[in-house]
């Protein structure tokens, strides 16, 4: 009897250690199930956070677009960049008739066209390119394209066969230079043969032959950011980049940061000005000189948050009839690059832009 009781006790013992095992296991369960459950929570509120920011993103940068459209459109254009509404009148009120027209000297508030980074509608970004202050890839002469090739890091040995290769790529015949190459050249790697035309887009560089080769042309899209296809002048010196005073202009990196600083508050409408500021020649004719912005323009796009951008490639057409007066020429997307993501915005000095202004002041 004594020995059933006891054998009773060691069951119930046992019976209740696996009550407390399973109610353990039953709670370690259920703890990584909420916590699998919570973490998946988070993820959906980031990923639905993340969505609704990517929507209001390209809504700002829609209307920073459009706003962006209208001024290119209706203001005019000064040595300085793009006028805006807010701005001084388009004239100097004078009892001359000869003094009341509008004056191609800065007004002030411009919009600068040298690629400054500007606080767009909401939390969207801009900037915006004159093409006529890069390098023309169809006509720029030799010195000036193996120039640009030192400054982006080709050595100097590869920039005859580079260049040759460009040249024999856009010219009509099939003859081809000391170190370029035609058709046969092409095909004997298996590659489409030249086109043996102007470019259309920079991007066509990296058909040629040798030129994809060399990565360092391509980080960051800085030979594309560099360079245009359409315009014969030399680059406007009030919009050129750094690296394209260096190379078209044959002058120092001392000099092209003091031309791009002194133009920022007077902007430049006499050579002898920019000679005497840098104090060094420039490799120019001095027929050559331009000084104000072209009809071709990139818009870079962009928002807070974003990783990628998008670059619109915009011609006026503001004389041409019975259409609208400007034209997307083509649009391309990729990877935001640093020189827009690290650079401190200004702002825009117009009620266009007054969200962004008012947030600052919140």
């Amino acid at each position: 009897m004594i020995e059933l009781k006891l054998n009773r006790v060691k069951i119930n013992k046992l019976q209740t250690g696996f009550v407390l095992v399973a109610a353990l296991w039953l709670l370690a369960i259920l703890t990584i199930a909420a916590s699998f459950f919570a973490l998946w929570t988070q993820n959906v509120v980031t990923i639905i956070q993340s969505r609704q920011n990517d929507i209001q993103g390209e809504i700002d940068i829609l209307s920073t677009k459009a706003n962006l459209m209208y001024l290119l459109s209706t203001q005019r254009f000064t040595i300085a960049g793009l006028t805006i509404p807010d701005a001084l009148p388009d004239f100097i009120v004078s009892d001359n008739i000869w003094d009341n027209e509008p004056t191609v000297l800065p007004v002030g508030k411009e919009i600068r066209l040298d690629d400054t980074v500007y606080h767009g509608y909401g939390n969207a970004f801009f900037a915006l390119q004159d093409e006529g202050g890069l390098i023309n890839l169809n006509l720029a002469n030799n010195p000036v394209l193996s120039r640009l090739l030192e400054e982006l890091g080709i050595q100097y040995k590869l920039h005859a066969g580079l260049i040759d290769k460009l040249k024999d790529y856009l010219d009509r015949d099939d003859l081809h230079r000391i170190n370029g190459a035609e058709a046969y050249h092409y095909e004997k790697q298996g590659l489409p043969p030249p086109t043996n035309r102007y470019l259309y887009y920079q991007t066509e560089v990296q058909n040629i032959l040798d030129w994809s080769k060399h990565e360092v042309l391509w980080q960051n899209q800085q030979f594309k950011q560099l360079t245009h296809i359409w315009l014969a002048a030399r680059p406007n010196i009030n919009t050129a980049p750094e690296l394209v005073l260096r190379a078209a202009y044959n002058i120092t990196a001392e000099s092209a940061k003091r031309i791009i600083q002194v133009r920022k508050t007077s902007p430049f409408h006499i050579l002898r000005n920019v000679i005497e500021l840098i104090q060094e020649p420039l490799d120019l004719d001095p027929e050559e000189f331009n000084f104000f912005p072209s009809h071709f323009f990139r818009l870079t796009l962009w928002y807070k948050g974003a990783k990628r951008m998008q670059q619109h490639y915009i011609m006026l057409t503001l004389l041409a009839a019975k259409t609208r007066p400007w034209e997307t020429q083509y649009r391309m997307e990729f990877k935001l690059l640093p020189l827009y993501s690290k650079t401190t915005p200004d702002y825009v000095q117009t009620a266009i832009f007054e969200t962004a202004l008012f947030s600052e002041t919140q």
